[in-house]
C-alpha cells in the first residue's frame, strides 16, 4: 500500500509538468485567400510553436465538420515555429474547422523520446461559405449585383430575370433607340422561365440550380411542343388546301363564278364511286375526332410545361408518392 502511494506522488509532478509544456499552436487558423468561397480551393494554414527545451514531432490533423481533409507530420527545433497546411474546397454553408496536433514526441539530446502533452492542441474556427457568382471576391449575401451584369439584384427580382445570369447590357444603335444583342434573346427566354419555378423562394443552393434546371429543361421542351403543333397545323391546312375561284363572263356579258378544279359539269358519280365517298367521308370524320383529341392533349401538355412550378410540384409529388410506395412493400413488417 506504501509503494503505491509513493509510486503515484511520483507521477503526479511529472504528469503536472507534461501538461506544461509550452508549445503548441500560435494564432489559430487562416487561409490563403482573404475571403473563403464555394467551388473554389483554398489553402488552410495553422502555425507551431517549440519551447519545449528539446526537439518535437507529431501529426496536424484537419477536420471539417468531423471529417478529416488532410494530415501532415511536422517536426520543429527548440524555439523554433514552423507551419503546416492543407488544401480545401468547401461547399455552400456553414463549416466548422479544426486543427489538432496529436502523438507529440520530446526528443531531447542523450535522453529517451517521451511522449508529451502541450497547451495548446486544438485550434478552431467557424467559417461561413457563400458563393461568388460574379468571381469580383465579394460574396452573393454581400454582393448587390452577383451576377456582375450591372444591374441590381433587387431591380432584377422586380423585373422577373434571374439575379445570378448575367444578362447582356443594352446597345446604342444608329439610330440611338436601345436594342438587345442577338445572344440575349436566348438569355431572356431562359430567365423569364427561372422566375416562374420553386427556385425563386430558396437561397443559392444545389437545391435552387436544380430547379433552375429543370425549368430551363421545361421551357426548351415547351418550345419544341409548340414549333410541332405549329408544322402539324401547317401540314393539314396544306393537305386540306383551299378551293380557288374564278370569274368567267359569258356571252350576256354577266359574270359566272366557277371553282378552279372543276372547269365542266360534275360528271355522274358511279355506284362504286359513292360507296367510297362515303367511307372516305366517315374515315375523315373520325379522323378528325381522333385529330381534335390529340390536337386538345397537346394543347393541355403545352400549357402545362408553360408554368414550370406545376412541372416541379407534379415531379415532387411523384417522388414521394415512390418513396411511399416502396417504403410500404419493403419496409412492413412480417406478420
Amino acid at each position: 500500500m506504501k509503494r503505491s502511494l509513493l509510486t503515484l506522488l511520483m507521477l503526479l509532478p511529472i504528469t503536472s509538468y507534461a501538461q506544461g509544456f509550452n508549445a503548441g499552436f500560435v494564432q489559430g487558423l487562416w487561409y490563403s485567400e482573404e475571403n473563403v468561397f464555394a467551388d473554389e480551393t483554398v489553402r488552410i494554414y495553422v502555425a507551431i510553436r517549440n519551447n519545449t527545451g528539446g526537439d518535437l514531432t507529431g501529426t496536424v490533423s484537419f477536420f471539417d465538420n468531423d471529417r478529416q481533409i488532410g494530415r501532415s507530420t511536422v517536426s520543429a527545433l527548440d524555439g523554433r515555429i514552423i507551419e503546416s497546411w492543407v488544401d480545401w474546397t468547401p461547399e455552400y454553408g456553414e463549416h466548422t474547422i479544426t486543427a489538432e496536433i496529436t502523438k507529440l514526441e520530446l526528443h531531447s539530446v542523450g535522453e529517451a523520446t517521451e511522449t508529451i502533452e502541450v497547451r495548446s492542441s486544438l485550434a478552431e474556427e467557424v467559417v461561413f461559405v457563400d458563393y461568388d457568382t460574379d468571381g469580383d471576391g465579394i460574396g452573393n449575401a454581400d454582393d448587390r449585383d452577383d451576377d456582375g451584369d450591372g444591374i441590381s439584384d433587387t431591380v432584377e427580382q422586380k423585373n422577373g430575370t434571374d439575379p445570378l445570369v448575367f444578362n447582356e447590357p443594352l446597345e446604342e444603335t444608329e439610330e440611338g433607340t436601345e436594342t438587345k444583342s442577338e445572344t440575349d434573346e436566348t438569355t431572356n427566354e431562359s430567365t423569364d422561365t427561372q422566375a416562374a419555378g420553386l427556385e425563386q423562394y430558396l437561397t443559392p443552393s444545389r437545391a435552387d440550380y436544380m430547379l433552375t434546371a429543370i425549368t430551363n429543361y421545361t421551357q426548351e421542351v415547351k418550345q419544341n411542343l409548340d414549333s410541332y403543333r405549329a408544322t402539324r397545323a401547317e401540314a393539314r391546312e396544306s393537305e386540306t388546301g383551299s378551293e380557288t375561284l374564278e370569274t368567267e363572263v359569258n356571252a350576256d356579258g354577266f359574270g359566272e363564278i366557277t371553282r378552279s378544279d372543276s372547269d365542266t359539269k360534275p360528271k355522274e358519280a358511279s355506284e362504286g364511286e359513292t360507296t367510297n365517298g362515303l367511307m372516305r367521308d366517315l374515315f375523315g370524320f373520325i379522323g378528325s375526332i381522333f385529330g381534335g383529341i390529340y390536337t386538345g392533349l397537346l394543347v393541355s401538355l403545352s400549357w402545362i410545361l408553360g408554368h414550370p412550378m406545376l412541372v416541379q410540384l407534379l415531379l415532387l409529388i411523384g417522388l414521394l408518392f415512390g418513396i411511399y410506395t416502396l417504403a410500404k412493400k419493403f419496409g412492413s413488417r412480417p406478420a
